[in-house]
């Protein structure tokens, strides 16, 4: 039996305050609350959507009887704080990634993924991560035609985000997240780009329903790069990186991030071959792509095969591909309907080990390595 939520959103930053609406709009959402450190973020929200039942700290809304909580805060508090959260009793979603520590450890990535597993079996609460390619619409397309590629073969897909990109520069963006001078951040250095794969590695994973087994990859070192430098913080010396992946399915799947490129941004899907059908995804436009068969090539909108929207959110869907709402939407439903989510702490947490294998393996020059799973969800 469906039954309508209350939920609170930790984080009204940029990103944070975004997803406050479509919260409020989702006909399944009977209460919203809200929840910020800074005073003034907090009123202003508060104020601008119209909601009185705030809360000054993480530690006070868990005491709350809500029943789900939506934390948008920093990337390195996000596996920290669902867990808190799902201690309490609450379900959780969360922006992406699980975790992006300061640190740039790859170990400290999976050692949280362990202890995000660890807790959603022993409470029985629900984790979702919010990642934007699993609903952008080629990702959707390709799912919902999964069967009329006979058997994959061979999957691409990449993340293209340079550092200094004008439509959003990172080190602007670190800057806002840390507090620190743009000199305080370059001297931190920049962590590696497999770090953060979920733009990339969700599309493969979700598409085919396979995880990967093993990775050879290898980094890009770009001559003299002021932010990826083995005398940072991070010590990091890769702005690019390439992973070659096996399937558990036997498929073949190459994953690119990238934050050193000439190239206005682009994350998704970018090539699958079947046997019996292969799909090209048109990087010059957002929501076209090529449909191929052996007998005939086909133009496709992959926004044709989106599912059904609320009405209230179908004004409302949101940038990265008009995945916001979706995001909300999925997150929403399965409280409501007591399921785990689709993109729950098992799907999430293939999507980390991937590339944190990946940058392993490229520190290794290539070494062919085993990537860790953590099995179906129970």
């Amino acid at each position: 039996m469906t039954q309508p939520i209350s939920i609170g959103i930790v984080g009204l930053g940029q990103f944070g305050v975004h997803f406050v609406e479509l919260f409020q709009k989702h006909p399944l959402v009977k209460r919203v609350a809200l929840c910020d450190l800074a005073p003034d973020k907090l009123a202003r929200a508060a104020r601008r959507f119209g909601i009185r039942e705030t809360y000054a700290s993480l530690d006070e809304i868990c005491k709350s009887n809500l029943d789900a909580l939506a934390i948008i805060t920093q990337p390195w508090l996000h596996a920290p704080q669902a867990i808190q959260a799902m201690e309490a009793g609450k379900h959780v979603y969360t922006a992406v990634p699980i975790i992006m520590p300061l640190s740039g450890d790859g170990d400290e990535i999976l050692a949280w993924c362990d202890k995000l597993i660890a807790c959603c079996r022993r409470t029985g609460q629900h984790y979702m991560m919010g990642e934007t390619t699993y609903y952008r619409p080629e990702t959707v397309m390709c799912r919902k035609r999964a069967a009329e590629f006979g058997q994959f073969i061979h999957l691409e897909a990449e993340y293209l985000h340079d550092t200094w990109l004008p439509a959003c520069n990172l080190i602007a963006v670190q800057m806002a997240r840390t507090g620190l001078s743009e000199a305080e951040v370059i001297r931190l250095g920049g962590d590696a780009p497999m770090h953060y794969p979920t733009h990339s590695t969700a599309a493969p994973i979700s598409i085919t329903g396979a995880h990967a087994v093993e990775v050879s990859a290898f980094g890009y070192t770009y001559p003299d790069d002021p932010y990826f430098r083995a005398d940072s913080k991070t010590g990091n010396v890769f702005s690019h990186e390439v992973g070659m992946f096996r399937m558990s399915n036997g498929a073949l799947a190459i994953i690119t991030e990238s934050r050193r490129n000439g190239h206005t941004g682009h994350e998704g899907i970018v090539r699958i071959i079947g046997s019996e059908a292969s799909y090209v995804h048109d990087a010059r436009d957002e929501y076209r792509g090529m449909w191929f068969t052996k007998t005939a090539a086909q133009p496709i909108d992959p926004c044709a095969y989106r599912d059904p929207l609320p009405n209230a959110l179908m004004d409302d869907l949101g940038g990265h591909g008009g995945s916001h709402a979706y995001l909300v939407h999925e997150f929403v439903s399965a409280c409501a309907e007591g399921r785990l989510p689709k993109i729950n702490a098992w799907e999430a947490v293939r999507y980390m080990a991937a590339g944190v294998t990946a940058h392993r393996s490229a520190l290794r020059g290539g070494e062919l390595l085993k990537v860790p799973d953590w099995g179906d969800p129970p």
